[in-house]
């Protein structure tokens, strides 16, 4: 029988010892610790999908002024 099968045992016969309620603290108390961790590794996957997908969108924005640069170039040789 694990702890939390114990607990609901011992509420049902209307009981509940202080190290049942100290376990419960206990593990509410890691659970929050964990869930703050995975909001931090959850936000930082968040920026750096942002920031990848930023990237890509400088770099694709220097690969069209290049390429508007140059065909200017071509005009103005050109004569046009």
């Amino acid at each position: 029988m694990d702890k939390l099968s114990e607990i609901k045992a011992n509420l049902k016969r209307g009981r509940l010892p202080l190290r049942d309620i100290h376990w419960m603290v206990t593990e509410i108390e890691n659970q929050r610790t964990i869930n703050k961790e995975v909001k931090q590794k959850s936000r930082y996957k968040n920026y750096m999908d942002i920031a990848k997908e930023n990237l890509a969108l400088e770099e694709a924005l220097k690969r069209t002024r290049s390429q508007r640069d140059y065909y200017k170039n071509q005009l103005n040789k050109l004569g046009v």
